[in-house]
């Protein structure tokens, strides 16, 4: 059995990958991370501002849960959108501190994370504004359109996860990464362009570059290219097993 560690898009949640084990092949176990809450210092204004979730304070966190998640077993890390920068510095983190590195990192829907992310939400203060903008690009349903207060809590999260991206700032890579990266852009991605995409192959010794049909959600609108390109990269490096082991979903939650 191998994992296939996956973590998810900004504003989301885990359930974006069930899906996914309804078409798991045989020995590949899907995981799917919520990612823990991790408070920052209180912003310098006084204790009554929130504080603010920062990457810098996520990620060891985070790749403690991917540690006790794998142990010895071999595992594929896949993110899609801000899973994506997350997964990459997972990974990074592995390589620099000493972890259990992946057999191959997989990304899709974000650009090479030494380019700089747009905040998405920024100008959409108002709750209606920033629904219909994302239903336009496919992230909500249209009944959401005429109820936004229902989405409120998800709103909130996008914005904070948006912002916690555009604020990242990237630091130069010891060595290129050592694990096969294979990232996966949309054609019609409003917020990925595809040359941003293809900057990953400068951070790796083996990286492929993949443009699918579609927008930023490629999880969710994948017709079964993206799942079975991914499911591919699985199966191609896990051990043979002699018999027949069954597709597995779980979530992993922060105790």
């Amino acid at each position: 059995m191998t994992k296939l560690v996956c973590l998810h898009h900004a504003g989301g949640s885990p359930s974006v990958f069930r899906p996914w084990e309804l078409y798991a092949p045989p020995g590949i176990e899907v995981v799917a991370i919520a990612l823990p809450e991790v408070p920052a210092a209180a912003a310098s204004t006084g204790p009554a501002v929130a504080p603010r979730r920062q990457i810098g304070a996520l990620v060891p966190v985070l790749a403690d849960l991917v540690r006790e998640e794998v142990g010895d077993e071999d595992f594929v890390l896949f993110g899609k959108s801000m899973g994506g920068l997350l997964a990459y510095l997972v990974t990074r983190y592995f390589g620099e501190c000493g972890g259990p590195l992946p057999k191959a990192l997989a990304v899709a829907s974000f650009g090479a994370p030494h380019r700089p992310w747009q905040n998405f939400t920024e100008g959409y203060e108002d709750d209606r504004r920033l629904v219909r903008y994302l239903h336009e690009i496919g992230s909500i349903p249209e009944w959401a359109v005429e109820h936004p207060e229902w989405v409120a809590p998800y709103l909130g999260r996008l914005r904070e996860d948006a912002r916690m991206c555009a604020e990242f700032r990237f630091e130069p890579q010891g060595a290129p990464l050592s694990v096969p990266v294979r990232v996966f852009g949309g054609d019609r991605d409003p917020l990925v362009p595809v040359e941003a995409v293809r900057r990953w192959s400068e951070l790796g010794d083996d990286v492929e570059v993949t443009i699918l049909p579609g927008g930023h959600f490629l999880v969710s609108e994948d017709i079964g290219l993206l799942r079975q390109s991914v499911f591919g990269l699985v199966s191609a490096i896990r051990p043979s097993a002699c018999g027949v082991e069954p597709a597995i979903w779980r979530t992993v939650e922060a105790s």
